[in-house]
């Protein structure tokens, strides 16, 4: 049968995100220091925006208050500050025609009250008024004393000679050398064949944060088109270089090459551990026995030969990361009032931003059309007020979406709190079973918000700071009907191990008859997960004999 082409038509629904819900989503899943962020920039670039805190006016210090200034003070025309756009006030229509010549020898005043310069400008053509002979035989007068106006802390901001030491401050911080150019700087030093340097700067551009090779090395040989022994010479090579252990490509090799550079006979018998896998993992495993027969050496000396490897780094690249600490900022509080634990929010670093009355104004007055307007002045006019009521909608828009962020995140922490009394009372251990959804049915948002909400914001507790995502925890069945959290059952575990016998450690079935005994059903391998999550060995591993 041919094949044929039909058109058809169908009608089917979607969900699109409009730019406003995209940006309330954003600064709802913001943290508050990429929040602080956020709104700095849109200061930044908003010229309606501005700040009411008068210390975090550095964003734009040439931003003035207009509206706070009196007329007979600005030095700058009421249709061209703060920078906008080209206005059609500007420019006098026939309505507002240039202000009749004054008498011989008086300068024509100009419609805002300023004198106007011999040339018809208001001042110097930077926009500081000319200094009149009485000013300058004042200042003259005051000779050094005259010095404060241009230090820190006088009416000009800008000082060269305090400019000039924050920059040498600047310079003066080191920049942190990489892993790679520490190696790269080994390797010029080597003396190496132009073949082999190559080998080596592909591998050493291969490590990772920890040093270790993750590429496989037959990828960086065909890569290099070079040979399996020429990638393996060039590989020990690097692992010559120190730190000591870079370069390995797993753990036991890592620890092997610090050994190796050790050689000590202390660390003889860790070596010939290590230098077999299945010792290596039953001296993980604490099982002295059976690491010093596969290794040939006694149990005393399996001993000692963990605490030496103990003593090494496991991560020898990690000393050279250059990524920037992480600082958690909590913007959540939890008190106690009157028996209730109440959520407060901690804001008092979140700028305070609001939109000025002034270009509000100044909009409604360009919406009026001045007498004999002519067209190019009119459509000039109504392009200069759309393009400030767009910035308008758009502070607005930022307002309201930072008022909606924190009134959601108050009322998510606050229903944390009702649903979770016995966490400020016992820490994790007294966590109940909660899912957003259930939080979400208590605020009357969908499960979605409450992620977005949680995530990456922090809580300040009386057992510290706790992530808000960290409330939420699943739960096991117990006989009375009741559900019991995960990190309940596994702060209850680990209490039975600090408990324990030494000389008889419990084993997982006896741990799960134990949770039996008390109502909560666990079944073996489930008891071992949570044990290895807690990283608690097994019993064969925490017996000690007297």
């Amino acid at each position: 049968m041919p094949l044929s082409l039909q058109t058809q038509q169908r009608q089917t629904q979607t969900m699109a995100l409009t730019p406003q819900m995209q940006q309330a989503l954003g600064l709802l899943q913001a943290p508050l220091v990429e929040l602080r962020q956020k709104i700095r920039e849109e200061v930044s670039v908003n010229p309606v925006l501005e700040l009411e805190d008068p210390s975090e006016r550095s964003i734009d210090a040439e931003r003035e208050d207009y509206s706070a200034a009196p007329s007979e003070e600005r030095d700058f025309d009421e249709d061209s500050d703060f920078g906008a756009s080209p206005s059609a006030d500007t420019d006098p229509g026939p309505a507002e025609a240039a202000p009749a010549a004054s008498p011989a020898g008086e300068a024509p005043d100009r419609p805002d009250g300023e004198a106007a310069g011999p040339d018809g400008a208001a001042g110097s053509p930077d926009g500081e008024a000319p200094s009149s002979p009485e000013e300058t035989e004042g200042l003259a007068a005051l000779g050094a004393d005259a010095d404060y106006l241009y230090s820190d802390g006088g009416n000009n901001e800008y000082d060269p000679d305090a400019e000039e030491r924050r920059q040498f401050l600047f310079d003066s911080i080191p920049a942190r050398e990489s892993l790679q150019e520490h190696l790269m700087l080994q390797l010029a030093q080597a003396g190496l064949p132009e073949a082999e340097t190559q080998l080596c700067e592909q591998i050493v551009g291969s490590l990772d944060t920890s040093g270790y090779l993750r590429t496989p090395l037959e990828e960086i040989a065909q890569g290099s088109f070079a040979t399996m022994p020429q990638a393996e010479r060039a590989l020990a090579v690097v692992q010559g270089f120190s730190p000591t252990g870079v370069g390995a490509r797993d753990l036991r090799e890592c620890l092997l090459l610090q050994l190796r550079a050790d050689p000590s006979p202390a660390t003889r018998p860790a070596e010939r551990i290590l230098a077999s896998q299945e010792a290596f993992e039953a001296l993980a495993a604490r099982r002295f026995a059976r690491a010093a027969s596969l290794a040939r050496v006694t149990e005393d000396e399996a001993e000692e030969a963990l605490r030496a490897i103990a003593r090494l780094d496991p991560r020898p690249g990690r000393q050279f990361a250059s990524e920037p600490a992480a600082y958690v900022r909590p913007e959540v509080e939890y008190v106690e009032e009157d028996g209730r634990w109440t959520a407060r929010l901690l804001d008092d670093d979140l700028p305070r931003v609001r939109v000025s009355d002034a270009w509000r104004a100044r909009a409604a007055r360009l919406a009026e059309a001045p007498k004999g307007e002519t067209a190019a002045a009119s459509k000039e006019r109504r392009g200069t007020r759309k393009w400030i009521e767009e910035r308008l909608r758009a502070g607005d828009q930022l307002l309201r979406g930072i008022e909606l962020r924190q009134s959601t995140l108050l009322a998510v922490a606050q229903a944390i709190a009702d649903a979770q009394p016995g966490f400020f009372e016992r820490g994790r251990a007294g966590l109940r079973p909660l899912t957003m959804a259930q939080v979400a049915e208590r605020v009357g948002i969908h499960e979605t918000t409450v992620s977005r909400t949680v995530g990456g914001k922090y809580a300040r507790t009386p057992f510290g700071l706790a992530e808000l995502r960290s409330f939420f925890v699943g739960g096991l069945a117990t006989a009375d009907g009741e559900a019991a959290s995960t990190d309940a059952v596994k702060a209850r575990l680990k209490a039975m191990v600090d408990a324990e016998d030494p000389a008889a450690p419990l084993s997982d079935q006896k741990m799960a008859d134990l949770f039996a005994e008390s109502g909560v059903k666990l079944a073996r391998r489930t008891v071992a997960k949570y044990r290895d999550e807690l990283r608690i060995p097994v019993a064969s591993a925490r017996k000690i004999v007297p």
